[in-house]
C-alpha cells in the first residue's frame, strides 16, 4: 500500500479533487463568484433544461464515437499488416509512429493547411485544372459534419491504436494461427476465432482511451468545429469564459455532466466486454 501511495495521491490531486471542486461549485457553493446558494440544483436545471444541451450532447457523441470506431478498425488492420514481414516494413512502422509524439494542436494546424478552401490540396486541384477556383473545394472544416475534427483525431489515434494492438499481437504465439490454417480454417475464420479473441483486450483498452479523449476534448472541436452546434466541452468553456462570473457554476455543471455521461458509457462498454469474455469462458 505504501508503494501505491504516490500514484494514488497524484490521481486524487489531479482528477478526483478538481472534479469534487467542480461538483461543489455546480451545486451553488462558489463564493469566489458571489454564488452562495448551496445546495441547489438550479445550474443543473439550466443545463439539462436547455435544448442546446441535448443538441451538444448528440454532436459530442457523434464526434467521439465515429473517430473511435474508425481508429479502432484502421488500427487493427494496420497492426495485422505490420505483424507480417514485407519490404519497407521498418520504414512504414517508423513513419506511422511519428504522429503519436506530435501534439494535437499541430495535427489541427496540419488539417487546416491541407484541407481548408485555400489549403494545399485545394491549390493542387486548382493548378491541375480540376476546380475553377480554390473556393470550389468542398468545405470540410468548421461545419457541423465535423470532418476536420475527425481528421485531427484520426491523425494521432490510428497510429496510437496500431501501437497498442500491435504490442498485444506481438505476444500471440503464431502457432495458433498455423494450427488453425492447417485444420482448414480460412483467413477470415482464423482472424475471428483465433486472433481476435487474443487481441481483444488491446482493442478494448485502446478504444476506451480514444473515446474518453474524444468525448472530453475541447480544443479540437473549438478550433475546427462549427460555431453552432458545439460539443459539451466547448459549451462549458464558453460559459466559463463569459463576462458574467455568476455563470461559471453553470460551466461546472457541464463538467460534472460530461464526467458522468462519459463514465457511464465506458462502464457499460466494459460491462459488455466482460460479459463477452465470460460467455467465452474467460475470467
Amino acid at each position: 500500500m505504501a508503494m501505491l501511495a504516490p500514484a494514488v495521491g497524484t490521481l486524487l490531486a489531479l482528477y478526483v479533487g478538481p472534479l469534487l471542486f467542480a461538483l461543489l461549485q455546480s451545486l451553488g457553493h462558489a463564493p469566489i463568484y458571489r454564488v452562495t446558494i448551496f445546495p441547489s440544483l438550479v445550474f443543473f436545471q439550466r443545463v439539462l433544461g436547455a435544448p442546446r444541451f441535448w443538441i451538444s450532447l448528440y454532436y459530442t457523441l457523434y464526434y467521439a464515437v465515429v473517430p473511435t470506431v474508425l481508429a479502432t478498425v484502421a488500427g487493427v488492420v494496420l497492426a495485422l499488416l505490420l505483424n507480417r514481414t514485407f519490404r519497407g516494413r521498418r520504414f512504414f512502422s517508423f513513419f506511422l509512429r511519428l504522429p503519436v509524439v506530435v501534439p494535437y494542436l499541430v495535427g489541427a494546424a496540419m488539417v487546416v493547411a491541407l484541407f481548408s478552401n485555400g489549403g494545399l490540396i485545394a491549390r493542387v486541384l486548382y493548378a491541375a485544372g480540376m476546380i475553377e477556383q480554390t473556393g470550389d473545394f468542398p468545405r470540410i472544416l468548421f461545419t457541423s459534419g465535423g470532418y476536420g475534427i475527425m481528421l485531427a483525431f484520426l491523425f494521432k489515434q490510428i497510429p496510437f491504436t496500431t501501437m497498442v494492438v500491435g504490442s498485444v499481437l506481438a505476444g500471440v504465439d503464431p502457432e495458433y494461427e498455423e494450427v488453425a490454417r492447417t485444420l482448414g480454417a480460412s483467413r477470415r475464420q482464423t482472424f475471428r476465432y483465433v486472433l481476435l479473441p487474443r487481441i481483444l483486450p488491446g482493442v478494448v483498452t485502446a478504444s476506451i482511451l480514444v473515446f474518453a479523449f474524444n468525448f472530453e476534448s475541447y480544443e479540437i472541436p473549438y478550433l475546427l468545429g462549427a460555431t453552432f452546434p458545439n460539443t459539451l466541452p466547448v459549451e462549458a468553456l464558453r460559459r466559463f469564459n463569459a463576462p458574467d462570473y455568476t455563470r461559471r457554476p453553470e460551466a461546472m455543471a457541464y463538467v460534472v455532466v460530461i464526467a458522468l455521461v462519459s463514465g457511464l458509457l465506458l462502464f457499460l462498454y466494459l460491462r459488455a466486454y466482460r460479459r463477452y469474455e465470460r460467455s467465452r469462458g474467460g475470467a
